[in-house]
């Protein structure tokens, strides 16, 4: 029998893990094991953990919020103690149909070789999220699956996302462990890039995921976009040519003079804010100065002047 395994990492949606939780214990091929890490929730998360009594469940409590790269770099490290085949990767908004687990282990048994990762669907509000699977093309351009990859049975592709990710334990012990110092942001992408050495990834139509993220009507930029372009910046230092370096790094210095123009023309503080997270991403990224930094933290957004 396939020994499966999940992470989940929390921080601060009870409700939404509660559902998580549930969805993960109620699969109709179960889990050996359920690690959860709870990234520092003042929620009363920690409170409700306690509390559980499955014998299949493992809770891991950080004292800090390590971001979820951290969260995952916990639980994928736990996880490599044990005696597991596959590894499952999700955060506290995902939540699995029933069938999840047998959809995906049953194309694991008829495993082709080439193939050492296995995701699903990625559903929001009743629509697929075509963003979770990417296909990479020259450099480092990324594009999303199509609705026609969808309409078949199975398709394969490069880049996913920790939504529904499930990884093969083998291949994690050649990869080693997320890059914990992305805080945020571009780490799954990064893990994937270590994927692809040893295989492709193949989604599984069938096996469906509710992801019930909030669609953010807030447009523009936010705490986060400081991860995504440092880290962004990180990914390609690491697997890509000088060249799609420079053009991204160029591409970056445009936006931030532009910015500088649009404050003067507007008045407006919002664009200068814009060009300062592109300016401390390039240096950051370039550097290497990696972690969490304190002037982007959660909750800090840059909103555009109501005019």
């Amino acid at each position: 029998k396939m020994k499966l395994g999940v992470v989940i990492v929390t921080y601060n949606r009870l409700e939404l893990l509660k559902e998580c939780i549930t969805a993960c214990i109620n699969q109709k091929e179960e889990f050996q094991k359920i690690l959860i890490i709870n990234n520092a929730s003042t929620d009363g998360t920690k409170e409700y953990l306690e509390n559980l009594q499955y014998s299949n469940l493992e809770i891991i409590n950080s004292n800090k919020n390590l971001g979820g790269s951290g969260g995952f770099w916990l639980g994928i490290n736990k996880a490599m103690e044990l005696d597991l085949d596959y590894l499952l990767l999700i955060d506290d908004d995902a939540i699995l149909d029933y069938n999840y687990n047998k959809a995906i282990s049953d194309y694991i048994r008829n495993n082709d070789e080439n193939i050492v990762a296995y995701s699903g669907t990625v559903i929001t509000n009743n629509s697929i999220q075509f963003e979770h699977r990417r296909h990479l093309k020259n450099g480092f351009k990324c594009i999303d699956s199509t609705p026609e990859e969808y309409n078949q049975e199975y398709f394969d592709y490069n880049l996913s996302t920790f939504c529904g990710l499930y990884v093969s334990m083998k291949i994690i012990r050649k990869i080693g462990l997320p890059c914990k110092e992305f805080f945020i942001w571009f780490d799954d992408t990064e893990y994937s890039l270590r994927i692809n050495q040893y295989g492709k990834i193949r989604n599984i139509n069938k096996a469906l995921l509710n992801h019930k993220t909030k669609i953010s009507n807030l447009k523009g930029y936010t705490w986060k976009s400081y991860y995504g372009l440092r880290n962004q910046i990180v990914v390609i230092k690491k697997y890509f040519s000088k060249f799609t370096l420079i053009k991204f790094i160029g591409s970056m210095l445009i936006l931030i003079i532009g910015g500088k123009i649009m404050r003067i023309l507007k008045n407006d503080e919002y664009y200068e804010n814009v060009s300062e997270i592109y300016k401390d991403a390039i240096i950051d990224g370039l550097n290497n100065n990696l972690g969490k930094n304190d002037k982007y933290i959660p909750g800090i957004e840059f909103k555009k002047r109501s005019v």
